[in-house]
């Protein structure tokens, strides 16, 4: 099957799960009858039972949320290209920031003295993530996975720094090489939200994959409750 008639699938899933989603929402936001409605033109009334009409339409919404999976292109549900970058350019900017006194400590066993002036003049930063050493981490659902201690030591940044100082009245050059930090979950899981909401808003794969799952899920919990409610907290009352 080529690439084309796959996206066409997909697209044809998504507009078919938005518009039955969008139809029980409808339904029930307005307390629409659902023991009497029309089907091309015909008449149809529902005689038998009318108290699990919500799980029927539950159920139907469940079958094109599947259809919606299977037809997702391979990768849909990983984080784009976009995000990842968004992701690496926060934690290269806040890292170094959050590291200051170790990276000063650094800079100051190469210079062996405290109280030497030290003036930056480059800062190279590199980060390595875990999709880059082995398994494939960017799925969606380990993105918010980061309390794995083995999964947090995979994020590293890698910091070169040169400056200039002056020692015994004369100018030196000194650099820190391949300085490897594993940042702190916290500054981490803060990088990662910022990069996911960034993501959302600025790229189309949020509302192109992942919105398509939460509006479906919340129309059919909204039916289920309705069933339910019908079935059992009414009869109780």
């Amino acid at each position: 099957m080529s690439i084309e008639d796959v996206d066409g699938d997909f697209k044809k899933a998504r507009a078919f799960l938005l518009a039955y989603s969008t139809l029980i929402l409808l339904l029930w936001y307005f307390s629409v009858d659902l023991r009497a409605f029309s089907f091309l033109g015909v008449p149809i009334g529902i005689k038998d039972n009318i108290k699990n009409v919500h799980l029927v339409a539950a159920i139907g919404n469940a079958y094109f949320l599947l259809r919606y999976f299977q037809k997702a292109p391979k990768g849909s549900f990983k984080l784009s290209d976009e995000m990842i970058v968004v992701f690496e350019d926060t934690l290269k900017a806040l890292v170094p920031y959050a590291y200051i006194s170790r990276l000063n400590s650094l800079m100051r066993s190469v210079v062996d003295s405290k109280d030497a002036r030290i003036e930056y003049r480059t800062l190279e930063k590199k980060v390595t993530m875990g999709h880059q050493l082995s398994k494939d981490r960017t799925s969606i659902i380990n993105f918010w996975y980061w309390g794995n201690a083995d999964l947090a030591r995979r994020v590293e940044v890698s910091i070169d720094i040169g400056f200039m100082y002056a020692k015994d009245g004369h100018k030196q050059v000194g650099r820190v090489e391949d300085e490897r930090i594993i940042p702190a979950y916290t500054l981490v899981l803060i990088c990662q939200a910022y990069a996911f909401v960034k993501g959302s808003l600025t790229t189309s794969w949020f509302t192109d994959y992942i919105l398509p799952v939460i509006y479906a899920l919340a129309a059919i919990g909204v039916f289920l409750n309705a069933w339910w409610r019908i079935n059992h907290v009414l009869l109780i009352c």
